[in-house]
């Protein structure tokens, strides 16, 4: 599915989870200008010298563009997994992570994974890490074709297969491994599983999170805000521009 969004790319790649980070600003990965503004080539140059110009009067503090934009293509379920928050990714030096998922496209019967049905005891989940016991005690929220939701650093996750997802971030690739349903790597073996950082990153609390259908998708967020808008054809939208911040614009049709 992926191959319908991102240009020039070969089915082939994707097999299986494929995944296109749009725009991001790390060191193992960055997007880079198609065409060069003066000195600067890339997001980052953007970002360090140009940051109020482009990217607005309250444009934060980071050393680094503050998001990543990707769109993830789940022909396989991804891990069981957790992003930490603010307070422990800071004290152990990690990068928080909440992120908000777009369904782009969902096959019939799709679904995603989020957060725990019923509170567990540390030493519950413990026991549950590495086990395909632990979707027992996870919501199971089918998915749906231009709906979305928003996923908080902390809770517990997974993407369902038959997923097509535009998903945007907090700038961080801190991920860790819960359980993986068995899978082996490209060598052969199974994948790391983070058994302390797990129990220290993830919240344990009981929640019902909810679906947003596409006429309630307006997210806002520590350094994102998110508006789904739909054009007839013919109609157009007009988005007045005060400086504060910068658009990112993604467009998609049916």
């Amino acid at each position: 599915m992926l191959n319908k969004f991102v240009a020039g790319r070969d089915l082939e790649s994707f097999q299986l989870i494929g995944e296109s980070w749009q725009l991001v600003d790390r060191d193992e990965e960055i997007s880079v200008l198609k065409s060069p503004y003066y000195s600067m080539r890339n997001l980052h140059d953007l970002w360090v010298n140009q940051k109020e110009e482009i990217f607005g009067r309250n444009a934060p503090p980071t050393t680094r563009f503050p998001l990543i934009v990707k769109i993830l293509d789940c022909r396989l379920p991804t891990s069981i997994q957790v992003h930490p928050g603010e307070k422990i990714a800071t004290k152990y030096g990690w990068e928080k992570k909440t992120e908000f998922w777009f369904f782009l496209t969902t096959l019939p019967g799709s679904s995603i994974y989020l957060g725990f049905k019923q509170a567990i005891s540390p030493n519950l989940l413990k026991e549950l890490i590495g086990k395909k016991a632990i979707i027992q005690y996870l919501n199971r929220i089918p998915t749906f074709n231009s709906h979305g939701i928003l996923v908080l650093s902390g809770q517990i996750h997974a993407v369902g297969e038959g997923n097509l997802i535009l998903e945007i971030q907090d700038n961080s690739d801190t991920t860790f491994r819960i359980y993986d349903w068995e899978r082996p790597n490209e060598n052969g073996s199974l994948r790391q599983l983070h058994y302390w950082e797990s129990v220290l990153s993830v919240s344990l609390e009981p929640n019902n999170p909810k679906l947003l259908s596409p006429e309630e998708i307006s997210v806002e967020q520590n350094y994102f805000a998110i508006k789904r808008i739909e054009l007839e054809a013919g109609q157009f939208y007009a988005y007045h521009m005060d400086g504060a911040s910068f658009l990112y614009l993604f467009f998609c049709w049916w």
